[in-house]
């Protein structure tokens, strides 16, 4: 007779209540889930020795171990690195000024501001950081508030990044449903009711990611009504009507070096728009074109998406970064510069002085040199891959918490709910709150689905028997409330480095940006995972009656910034009635005055910034900005440091 320890079924659930638990009280998300993994182990083995031995070898080894985690690991380390290389070469910084000389009032550089955020589609670390940095000086000069400008990056950044093709989530999230598909196919032995495709399943749940969409969407009718509400509208107010150009309250001193620096271009580097351009557009090419080559089965009858839901989204999106980061090395190394003009064409001296160079010369005279030198983009790229390393410490601990909560039985527990106690037609709704929830404790939205996937997606098949629609909405359930809960979170890696990037305090960015997550959270379930997963209606017709709610939330509570009124919207005027602020009071007075054309500017003065020495604005032909603007810009901090 054999001997075996069992343990209750609620036992299992133990792991992920220690990650939730953990994340909550010590803001550190690699020791929570390292907890979590350990803790589940030692249930496994019955023993904490052979548990700790465990959590390395069989949780965290293997999934490192695992080749399919191995093409994400490279794929988002070769990305990383190709975008360090653009911002070394000066292309993103010239696309920015390119944009910010049409930006001469609030509405227009808030426009500006999204349309960076929206053309830095591939990565949401270098759309943090590039939009953060680059937009503040232009931002601080027409009056906008610092927790504006953080809304703005932190809110283009994953919505973003998570629903395109092209960006360095596809390879995590594909793999994900990848994963799911093939624990399914391999549970009814092939034969299966949704796409088989790990990529066509992303494709498809795009439309059914309610809350990124519904966020951007959000976004552009704020910037075009120039209206606000709640916490929000009053660090707008206390800015514009004041007319400060220090970011406002929510503005923060005391950096000591730009984020990014080791990472910025030279002072004489031409910032031209085609060294961004290009290499994305090349990037974009070889993508689509990789998916179809490895989707192509040969018989000749496939059409283009047929191709694509075939494809090997692992190979393409590696090869096609690695191809692009050659491809953008070669292209910097042959634009040959000097005294910051490209030269078109060079003189043989010039290739001469860029490529040989000169012993005996030792003018201070400008040498011709290559945009980025073979040893400048690779420094550029080992920065770019350092910066996605913690990301990546994320990534293997949430693999290894998937494979931990399937050892110890949390997928079966969840399945007994889920199949014997929830109606399958809930399930778009409960996958996003419930991931939501989680990303908001834990901090990750990576993190977040890497858990999830295994103990929602397969119980999600059995219940709905199939459902290829509601199996997709729960897939785009997990992924879309990933994203709402880690913008709700103060230990979110992207929240703490949009208020970084933008210098704006951190509790300030999540108290000005939260109340438009819970608004955006709401209209997504009322109009998109409730009625879809009931077959209420047509997923367009929830799309549509979602525009009309925000249109009329735009129109109904929020309130023009600089309002002839100054009249408060109502949840501020229920706390203003409630608290009796005199300050709030203030400034609805003074917004009258300033609604009407007097200037206020004397009569707050800006903060004092206490730096070492003045930096210099990063926009160089930016519309003039007041001098206040021009003495008050302060350093954020190192990215390393952050």
């Amino acid at each position: 007779d054999m001997e075996v320890e069992t343990y209750a079924a609620g036992v299992s659930i133990l792991p992920l209540l220690v990650i939730l638990v953990f994340s909550v009280t010590t803001k550190m998300v690699e020791l929570s889930l390292f907890s979590g993994i350990f803790v589940g182990a030692c249930i496994v083995a019955g023993e904490i020795n052979q548990g700790f031995k465990d959590t390395v070898e069989d949780y965290i080894l293997n999934a490192l171990a695992d080749v399919g985690h191995g093409y994400v690991y490279l794929f988002t380390f070769f990305l990383s690195g190709l975008v360090a290389m653009l911002e070394r070469s000066g292309g993103m910084l010239g696309f920015t000024q390119k944009i910010s000389k049409y930006a001469t009032d609030p509405r227009r550089g808030q426009f500006a501001a999204f349309i960076v955020g929206v053309v830095i589609f591939f990565d949401d670390y270098a759309n943090t950081l590039l939009a953060g940095q680059s937009m503040r000086p232009l931002i601080d000069s027409l009056c906008i508030s610092r927790e504006k400008l953080a809304f703005f990056v932190d809110a283009t950044a994953a919505p973003i990044a998570s629903i395109s093709p092209v960006s360095s989530w596809v390879g995590y999230e594909v793999g994900l449903i990848q994963d799911e598909i093939d624990a399914i196919s391999e549970r009814y032995d092939g034969d299966i009711t949704i796409d088989s495709s790990g990529m066509a399943l992303f494709l498809a749940s795009i439309r059914y990611r309610y809350y990124p969409i519904f966020m951007l969407v959000l976004i552009v009718g704020l910037i075009a009504t120039q209206r606000d509400f709640g916490t929000m509208l009053i660090a707008e107010r206390k800015t514009e009507v004041y007319k400060r150009t220090d970011g406002g309250d929510g503005g923060t001193s005391g950096g000591t070096g730009s984020m990014g620096d080791e990472n910025a271009p030279r002072e004489d580097q031409p910032l031209l728009t085609h060294n961004f351009a290009l290499p994305i557009l090349c990037l974009v090419f070889l993508i689509f074109y990789t998916l179809v080559q490895t989707g192509d089965d040969g018989s000749g009858e496939q059409d283009f998406m047929d191709k694509i839901e075939s494809s090997d989204s692992y190979q393409a999106l590696l090869w096609s970064t690695i191809g692009t980061a050659l491809v953008t090395l070669i292209f910097y190394l042959v634009q040959i510069t000097k005294g910051g003009s490209l030269l078109l064409p060079p003189t043989g001296s010039d290739l001469k002085d860029a490529f040989v160079g000169s012993k005996d010369d030792e003018s201070d005279q400008p040498k011709a040199r290559p945009i980025l030198s073979v040893k400048d983009s690779m420094e550029s790229f080992i920065i770019g891959m350092g910066r996605v390393f913690p990301a990546c410490i994320i990534l293997t601990l949430a693999w290894a918490s998937g494979s931990l909560m399937k050892a110890v039985g949390c997928d079966r527990l969840f399945a007994a709910w889920i199949v014997g106690g929830v109606d399958p037609t809930d399930l778009p709704t409960l996958s996003f709150l419930i991931s939501l929830f989680m990303a908001l404790a834990t901090g990750t939205s990576w993190g977040t689905m890497g858990i999830l996937f295994p103990l929602i997606m397969v119980p999600t098949y059995i219940a709905s028997n199939g459902d290829e629609e509601i199996f997709t909405a729960t897939v785009a359930g997990v992924l879309s409330g990933s994203v709402a809960g880690d913008h709700m979170s103060p230990i979110s890696d992207t929240t703490v480095l949009s208020s970084l990037a933008t210098e704006c305090g951190l509790m300030e960015h999540v108290g000005t940006q939260a109340p438009y997550v819970l608004v955006v959270v709401i209209v997504s379930i009322l109009f998109g995972t409730l009625p879809i997963g009931r077959g209420a209606w047509p997923n367009f017709v929830g799309f549509i009656l979602g525009l009309l709610f925000l249109a009329a939330f735009l129109f109904g509570v929020c309130k023009p910034v600089l309002s002839p009124t100054g009249a408060w919207d109502p949840i501020t005027l229920l706390f203003q009635k409630i608290a009796k602020t005199e300050g709030l009071e203030k400034l609805q007075q003074d917004t009258v005055r300033a609604a009407s054309g007097e200037d206020l500017s004397k009569e707050v003065e800006a903060k004092d910034v206490d730096t070492p020495e003045q930096s210099k604005p990063i926009l160089e032909d930016q519309a003039p900005a007041p001098e206040a603007a021009q003495e008050g810009q302060e350093e954020v901090h190192d990215v390393a440091a952050a």
